[in-house]
This record gives structure tokens, C-alpha cells and sequence, in this order.
């Protein structure tokens, strides 16, 4: 299964957003999500002995999912839902509930296009494991800001890239847990590469319809 960004060590639903005040007035607002119906986006990916893959993420349509918007994407095997709103854009994670894990569906907060480098925000998070609720913490940092970025040979220019760490929380303590990934999106065509400890992902090409 493969995301347009905003991975997570934590397998958890958000429920509480921060953000810091340094913003960027940008009129870029929803630009790096053209997720428009038939459009398709082919990705490489590679592990840490240096295997690779592809696959495709095709926008099969829309839904509305709580009374919002968002565009359906598929990998071939499962559907992703992202929605932008005013320059925040949001993955949705289906609830799951089984037997000892439950995890409460819902929006997690991957990008900003108007935040300026330097910024942040942070989304809690929370699972039930074996009857035992646990939270963690995922950080959100603007490391570039329309920046040029090359990927397989292609440049993409106003690059905005977005590192997301983990802590653990334990009361009012965060204990960080590492970084889970390092994100960069392209405006007019969304989510072009992400750089991990374990792998990595890269935009082949791309079809916008």
C-alpha cells in the first residue's frame, strides 16, 4: 500500500492539530493537488538492498466523506482519499476495528502550501491496542519553500518539502521516536518524491487530465 505522503510509524487516527504562526502568503492554494478524475501518476519505488518497483496511483473519481470533498486514488489495491481546503490538504484513514486494535477513522493533516520554511505543525494521534490506548505524535517541518528540486533526472520547480518526525507521548512528555520521512510536492502536480531511512519514492511520470 502506498500513500501520497504523510506516512506513519504510528498506525493512528489524528485528533488534535497545531500549528506554529510563521506563514507565507502564497496564492498557491490547493496547487499541489490536481487530483482531477482519469489522471494518473507512476512511481518508483526502491528499499534500502536497492530492489525496485513501480506502480500507479489513477484518480478514479470523487466522494464526499463527512460532508467533504475528496479525490479517490488507487494503487491498484487499495483507495486513498485526499482533500485540500484553503491551502491544507488532508489524507482521510478509514477507521479499523478488530479484535485487539481499533483505530478511529478519520482526517490527518499532511501539508500546508502557505507555510513558510521554518514552520511547523503537529497532529496527535491514537490506537487501542489489546484494550491499552497509546498516543503518539507526529511533527510536521517546512525544510523548503518553492524551492527546485530534481527527481529522476527531472527538474520541478516552487518544491515545497515537508520532514515528518514521531515521538511518543507519555503524559505531558514527548519522547522522540526518529524521523519517518522526508516529503517534496510540486505545484500542478502533487507529490513527486519522498526520502526514508528504509526507502524511497520517485515520481516517473505523469498524466493530468
Amino acid at each position: 500500500m502506498f500513500f501520497v505522503g504523510a506516512l506513519s510509524i504510528f498506525s493512528m487516527s489524528a485528533c488534535r492539530k497545531e500549528k506554529s504562526l510563521e506563514a507565507l502568503n502564497t496564492d498557491f492554494h490547493c496547487g499541489y493537488a490536481p487530483y482531477s478524475t482519469g489522471s494518473s501518476f507512476t512511481y518508483q519505488y526502491t528499499n534500502s538492498s536497492g530492489d525496485t518497483s513501480q506502480y500507479t496511483l489513477l484518480v478514479k473519481g470523487d466522494t464526499t466523506i463527512n460532508g467533504h470533498p475528496y479525490s479517490i486514488l488507487n494503487d491498484g489495491y487499495v483507495d486513498q482519499f485526499i482533500r485540500c481546503n484553503n491551502g491544507s490538504y488532508f489524507l482521510y484513514e478509514r477507521g479499523i476495528s478488530l479484535q485487539d486494535y481499533e483505530l478511529e477513522g478519520g482526517d490527518r493533516l499532511f501539508l500546508h502550501d502557505d507555510y513558510g520554511e521554518g514552520a511547523t505543525w503537529n497532529d496527535t494521534v491514537s490506537v487501542t491496542i489489546s484494550g491499552l490506548a497509546q498516543k503518539g505524535l507526529l511533527q510536521y517541518h517546512i525544510l523548503g519553500q518553492q524551492i527546485t528540486h530534481t527527481v529522476l533526472g527531472k527538474e520541478y520547480k516552487n518544491v515545497i518539502v515537508v520532514r515528518q518526525d514521531a515521538a511518543v507521548l507519555v503524559g505531558e512528555s514527548a519522547y522522540p521516536a526518529g524521523t519517518i520521512a522526508t516529503y517534496y510536492y510540486a505545484l500542478g502536480i502533487g507529490y513527486v518524491e519522498t526520502i526514508s531511512a528504509t526507502d524511497t519514492i520517485r515520481l516517473m511520470n505523469y498524466s493530468i487530465r
